[in-house]
């Protein structure tokens, strides 16, 4: 069987994807006539294609050529048309929009499943119908739902990066021994962004008790002043150890890096998301975001939610103006934890 899977366009979606790809590529029904795993081809949009190049259960990525937000009708049907020689099986939608749907329609694949909504029923030859917003079940539910997988089949996302990728990725960076990431980035909003004073005294704190360690900043472009900003924060003498690589690696350095590393600090993000999936030990900080339906899925990881009244807001910006969700979880509570034994 050949499976054509269109992927999200967020990057902490994507990794949790991974748990449903995994059961299909496990599951003995789907299975070719010599025995061999189901092949399972991605369509993705540039921001998260790199994530399914560190999965060995998919046979191929394909960048989507589409641009954000835009319906972009007859393109669709030219890749649409592109694709339908490869025969696929069965595609499943993982985003809820029409436009997501339109490729595997225009490429005539038999079976597609997706959740309704946006009018997009017509196009799909199994709707789900979509939970309300009230009821929306973990994020790896909801995709496992769409290949008719329960919890128990569902396993936590895996990727892999090889030892040798890690070694030459930190030699490139220069990078050498034990380090910790730092990942302060929030592309949701500042209502999910840790302070840079409380990420930079997590900082401090570790290079105190780790003399040979080093400290990396990793995150996009747009991360890369408040990284800036938590290096300023380091007491000087110990700023000689902390690297900003925040906008200076690819998706995909970032994610071999972030394998290497001792532990990472994170905001609730889509590198948490990457770091949980290598089996990195992961302490993440939440603030208008809920645990309960975006957490960090690896026994390693540690998650710091102060569960105030007022949270989850799922808000880009506090809307009562203090964000004491993430101001008043302070950083000696990841320090502890972090520092601890392993």
């Amino acid at each position: 069987m050949r499976i054509l899977i269109v992927a999200p366009n967020w990057i902490g979606d994507a990794v949790m994807s991974l748990s449903l790809l995994q059961a299909l590529h496990a599951d003995p029904r789907l299975r070719n006539a010599d025995g061999s795993p189901c092949e399972i081809h991605v369509l993705a949009p540039p921001v998260t294609a790199p994530v399914y190049q560190f999965t060995p259960t998919v046979t191929s990525v394909q960048v989507e050529p589409f641009a954000h937000g835009k319906l972009q009708w007859s393109l669709r049907r030219q890749v649409g048309r592109a694709l339908a020689p490869q025969g696929f099986d069965r595609a499943i939608m993982l985003p809820n929009s029409l436009k997501s749907a339109l490729v595997p329609f225009f490429a005539k694949i038999p079976q597609r499943v997706g959740y309704n909504g946006e009018l997009r029923t017509a196009v799909l030859t199994h709707a789900l119908p979509k939970p309300s917003k009230q009821n929306k079940p973990p994020m790896i539910k909801w995709y496992g739902d769409l290949g008719g997988y329960g919890p128990q089949q569902l396993g936590d996302p895996i990727l892999v990066v090889s030892d040798k990728q890690q070694q030459e990725l930190a030699r490139e960076f220069g990078l050498q021994g034990e380090f910790l990431v730092l990942a302060p980035g929030a592309e949701f909003g500042p209502a999910k962004r840790w302070p840079a004073a409380h990420f930079a005294a997590v900082g401090r704190d570790y290079l105190l008790h780790r003399a040979e360690a080093q400290v990396v900043l990793l995150g996009g472009p747009k991360d890369a002043e408040f990284s800036e900003q938590i290096r300023s924060l380091v007491p000087e003498p110990l700023q000689a150890r902390v690297r900003v690589l925040a906008g200076k690696t690819s998706l995909p350095q970032a994610i071999s890096l972030m394998g290497a590393a001792q532990a990472l600090v994170t905001n609730d993000s889509g590198l948490m998301h990457v770091g949980a999936a290598l089996g990195v030990q992961v302490h993440a900080v939440y603030g208008s975001s809920s645990p309960h339906h975006t957490p960090p899925l690896s026994p390693s990881a540690k998650v710091y939610y102060l569960q105030l009244e007022c949270s989850p807001c799922y808000q880009r910006t506090c809307p009562l103006g203090h964000t004491d969700c993430l101001n008043k979880l302070l950083p000696d509570q990841v320090t502890q934890a972090l520092l601890q034994p392993q």
